[in-house]
């Protein structure tokens, strides 16, 4: 059965000059489930996307497949699979700068080692997912191209996601990347703000549809002003 959580909260800016744009969102729950994605473009047609599981704690329901942040999504157009919206038509994903494998079947990998294989991205939503994503679930997900180090060749997860630095419940020998991945992705079309992320929410997942984590619009956090998730926008310096 599909569990969704929808965590209402309160919208704060912060602005810092510099020559690249990046949005962060952090989103939290007060179980401790905790993640952060920041995202930036490096140019028009390449989108990045740094995912981090940011957790302290789990429901008391969760197995140890549950506690890994498997994915992220969002809406580059209106909400819905829109023809004319841009898409995500391939790229890479990478092991963030302070992060490393757990128990791949392939060896010891990490920081900065090319774990495209265990991801996948779409672009028409799909268990619990907002339109665009990026994933190491199955649903609707195009492999990245690269090789399999972990599990059967098609997308297993939640192996292959992200627990947290410590892991917050014993991983039993599951195949994880811990703390942070960083996605490269290649889109259709030319895209020059990140404006899209504020109109149209992002959306977290944990386990295989354990966990949704969902930033609400801006219109409806001021109204509601509730403090259990802080979205970020920064101006990162070069």
């Amino acid at each position: 059965m599909l569990r969704v959580t929808t965590i209402v909260a309160l919208l704060a800016g912060l602005h810092v000059p510099a020559a690249r744009a990046g949005e962060i969102f952090m989103f939290s729950h007060e179980s401790g489930l905790a993640a952060v994605a920041e995202f930036s473009l490096l140019n028009q047609t390449t989108l990045e996307v740094r995912l981090q599981n940011t957790s302290t704690g789990a429901p008391v329901t969760f197995a140890a497949a549950d506690q890994l942040l498997t994915g992220v999504s969002w809406d580059f157009g209106q909400p819905g699979n829109t023809s004319g919206d841009p898409r995500i038509s391939g790229g890479a994903v990478r092991i963030g700068t302070t992060s490393h494998a757990l128990d791949f079947d392939a060896g010891a990998f990490g920081p900065g080692a090319d774990v495209s294989g265990e991801f996948g991205y779409g672009n028409a939503g799909g268990s619990g997912m907002l339109t665009n994503f990026i994933s190491a679930t199955g649903a609707r997900a195009t492999r990245f191209s690269g090789a399999n180090l972990d599990g059967p060749l098609a997308l297993n997860g939640p192996q292959g996601g992200l627990a947290a630095l410590p892991a917050v419940l014993p991983l039993g020998g599951l195949g994880a990347i811990q703390n942070e991945v960083v996605a490269t992705l290649t889109l259709t079309k030319p895209v020059t703000s990140l404006s899209f992320l504020q109109a149209n929410s992002v959306r977290v997942e944990f386990g295989s549809d354990a966990k949704f984590i969902t930033v609400p619009e801006p219109v409806v956090l001021a109204a509601l002003l509730a403090p259990s998730l802080i979205w970020l926008r920064r101006w990162a310096i070069r």
